[in-house]
């Protein structure tokens, strides 16, 4: 479960400041082309966005002519180091950026439904540029994302940001090149540890600095952002003084030593496992000191291979059993001046590595080790396992984790090019819907193959699990959360050739009874790949009875126009054939939006998901 929630979850949880966006106070001389609005949505066969008056999003609606530099927006905050996150969205067609210091861009494009990515698409890094290199071989050094994870137009994108600025000696020589430490679209990684040499195409100078204002291109096109918070890293760190360290040998799984000696007492420049001279039945005893440079709450990160302790000053903030691998964390509120740290480590089985790690760290301050670098282990490698699709759909069964559930009758349904989903088999609900690579199996199949758990490696977004189809005594009574067994019948499912795209392709039905109603739902691409058409077909008397679907639930559902729906707040489209016998219908049940579809007279229905 660790690992799995480091897959979901790839920039650690950290301290942020929101960007206030009640007005434009936080940004140099805004040109007239931004504003603050309180709504914004689109579709995705629109080049335009619409807003709504109000507070909380950035707005620029290229009102005037495109490539006005002026039109960029730059912001009053200087930063270095920092970890950004923010949500954007654009129209079809649009393209923006944004530039970490000003100089350095992660480009924002609709490249949504492209295949082949470049330098220049959503998510990349941008290229430098120098016209000595002669013509078509101006730019350079760009970096594509590992793949395209941007949504439809229309719809709101999370991006995050995570930043090493340029350093320079005192003479102004620079020592180290930035870099991104990571870029996430979506969820996804699109970068890591990607060294820049210079300032990318666009920047607001060729000339690198420690520090710099972040920028957003506005002379490009329509564009919106929301959520906009940083962490900086501008606060003095802590020192610490030699170590003075004593080495026990034998089986310390107590921490105590009683009336035993040492074996060796000495000092070292910092706490190391390799001072232990035997792979195990040790104990190894450091003492310290800190010198903090600010009263404030900072948090201290162990790591080791057995039993251990930290105790600062007489307060013991971490302590117990553990592999090396698992951060243990604790916090405490220290003085600005000097501390006294004790830290305790034993070992006492021969299996598995030596390991001893201690950090510190405190918001707007990076991590410091106060043990030495080479005292915990490189990282397991673990190998990708990885499940991929070509010409045929492929059906994966695993456990699928589910908000805080584990779905244990699950399956995963890769589709040719790139769109996939997850299905609860028990209740026939949709888990997730992506676009991208399949599947991670690899918590399913390498060394023990627990938790038994997979992982969409593409973008991916959150459906109710709920059967989409109920009796319902009115449009205003609530939708069943779960079927038991007696009302609902999983019958298996079989694979049926369909015509798409001018090819015979297997893709499989799934099968249900429901109170007596046999039901068959399939799910099969559209035909341009801009989502997943759902066909549901249904058997039995259902003439009087009143038979409802299910069609998406979110906190938000708005009406687009033409049978077009907004979902959780423009996380994704969904797209209705309902007439005006059969219309569909946004309600409020159980603090949720709802979109729901009467069925009577119908014995099927079919509707898009678009993402």
């Amino acid at each position: 479960m660790k690992k799995l929630l480091f897959l979901l979850f790839p920039i650690s949880t950290f301290a942020q400041t929101e960007i206030p966006l009640n007005d434009l106070g936080a940004f140099k001389n805004p040109s007239a082309n931004w504003t603050i609005v309180g709504g914004i949505s689109g579709d995705y066969q629109s080049a335009t966005l619409t807003s709504t008056e109000g507070k909380g999003i950035l707005y620029a609606s290229a009102k005037g002519a495109k490539y006005q530099s002026n039109d960029d927006l730059i912001f009053k905050l200087e930063h270095g180091d920092i970890r950004l996150s923010l949500d954007f969205m654009i129209p079809k067609g649009s393209n923006s950026g944004v530039y970490l210091q000003g100089r350095y861009e992660v480009q924002i494009l609709d490249s949504w439904l492209k295949k082949q990515i470049t330098d220049g698409d959503c998510g990349a890094i941008y290229h430098r540029w120098d016209e000595a290199r002669g013509a078509g071989n101006e730019g350079y050094e760009g970096h594509a994302p590992r793949q395209n994870a941007v949504k439809a137009p229309g719809l709101w994108n999370h991006l995050e940001i995570d930043f090493k600025a340029p350093t320079f000696d005192a003479s102004g020589n620079k020592i180290t090149n930035a870099r991104f430490n990571k870029v996430v679209l979506n969820g996804i990684i699109i970068h890591e540890n990607i060294e820049l040499t210079g300032v990318t195409r666009g920047a607001i100078s060729p000339k690198e600095a420690a520090t710099g204002p972040i920028r957003i291109q506005g002379d490009h096109g329509s564009v919106a952002f929301k959520n906009i918070k940083y962490e900086v890293f501008d606060k003095p760190l802590a020192t610490f003084s030699p170590t003075n360290y004593e080495y026990y040998q034998g089986k310390y799984a107590s921490l105590q030593t009683g009336t035993n000696k040492p074996v060796k007492t000495s000092t070292a420049p910092k706490p190391s496992m390799k001072l232990a001279e035997a792979k195990s039945d040790y104990l190894l005893k450091f003492q310290g000191k800190i010198t903090i440079p600010e009263t404030d709450t900072y948090t201290f990160t162990t790591n080791w291979t057995g039993t251990g302790a930290l105790i600062i000053d007489k307060d013991t903030i971490t302590k117990g059993d553990h592999w090396y691998s698992e951060d243990v964390k604790g916090s405490t509120k220290l003085t600005a001046g000097e501390h006294t740290y004790t830290l305790l480590h034993a070992k006492d089985f021969g299996w598995g590595p030596k390991a001893l790690g201690c950090f510190i760290e405190r918001i707007g301050a990076p991590k410091q080790g106060i043990t030495e670098r080479t005292s915990l282990p490189e990282p397991e490698a673990t190998p990708l396992i990885e499940v991929k699709v070509s010409q045929e759909p492929v059906l994966q069964r695993s456990f699928i984790v589910y908000g805080d559930k584990k779905k244990t009758h699950g399956i995963n349904v890769g589709l040719p090019n790139g769109l996939s989903y997850s299905y609860d088999l028990n209740q026939g609900g949709y888990l997730q819907l992506w676009r991208g690579k399949f599947l991670d199996a690899t918590l399913m199949w390498y060394d023990r193959g627990e938790p038994q758990t997979s992982v969409p490696m593409g973008a991916a977004i959150t459906s109710n699990d709920k059967f989409p189809l109920a009796f319902l005594a009115s449009d205003s009574a609530p939708f069943p959360d779960t079927l038991t067994k007696s009302e609902l019948k999983y019958k298996g499912y079989s694979l049926k050739k369909y015509d798409v795209a001018g090819q015979q392709i297997s893709f499989p039905d799934f099968m249900y009874e429901y109170k007596g109603v046999k039901v068959k739902d399939t799910s099969l691409p559209m035909t341009q790949n801009e989502g997943i058409n759902r066909h549901l077909s249904f058997e039995g008397n259902t003439t009087d009875a009143k038979l409802y679907a299910l069609l998406a639930e979110g906190s938000a559902i708005a009406n687009i126009g033409n049978n077009r729906f907004s979902v959780d707040n423009q996380q994704y489209y969904i797209q209705v054939n309902s007439t005006e016998s059969n219309k569909a219908i946004i309600r409020e049940s159980k603090g949720k939006k709802q979109l729901l579809l009467p069925l009577a007279g119908l014995k099927e229905i079919s509707y898009q998901l678009i993402f």
